[in-house]
């Protein structure tokens, strides 16, 4: 009788082991971005990298893009990120659609590092989206200097409406 009990549950634990094994699957660590807006206002988390992020705002209205970023050792902002994207839509007549992704810029030719977070903006209107770097440096975690202002980078623009309005 102990032995019929002992050789499923045998087979069973096997069986679970050989799975893990044949696929080699380990669940990826969660990275939770956050996307909300209204008509006047979009605000989104950035990951910086491990541990960190920047909550960004864009002022629909003045076209205004502001980032912060918490100090890890005392809770205060301490990074302060500026750029205003209307030079990048210059016939801004719409609303501004803004998201977050992550890019592995281990290649990228600048003398500036950047975060793994990039942030897309699009207007839509015109259609056009446009990609910014977060300048980022895993010193500045480290050094927690106060009120360091910092500008995000504008990388590319895109065109995603390919027929006119009318």
């Amino acid at each position: 009788m102990v032995r019929n009990l002992i050789s499923p549950t045998v087979l069973l634990l096997a069986g679970i082991a050989l799975t893990l094994l044949i696929t080699d699957r380990i669940p990826p660590p969660a990275n939770a971005m956050t996307a909300y807006g209204t008509e006047k206002k979009s605000l989104v988390t950035v990951p910086l990298d491990s541990g960190m992020e920047a909550v960004v705002s864009l002022d629909h209205t003045t076209g205004d893009m502001t980032g912060y970023v918490l100090n890890r050792l005392n809770g205060q902002f301490f990074i302060r990120y500026r750029h205003n994207v209307t030079s990048e839509f210059p016939q801004h007549g719409g609303a501004y659609l803004m998201a977050t992704g992550m890019a592995d810029f281990r290649g990228f030719k600048s003398n500036t590092r950047v975060a793994t977070g990039v942030i897309y903006v699009s207007e839509e209107s015109s259609g056009r989206v446009v990609a910014y770097a977060i300048p980022w440096n895993i010193q500045f975690a480290a050094s927690g200097a106060p009120n360091q202002d910092l500008k995000f980078i504008t990388l590319d623009q895109a065109v995603t409406r390919f027929t006119p309005l009318r």
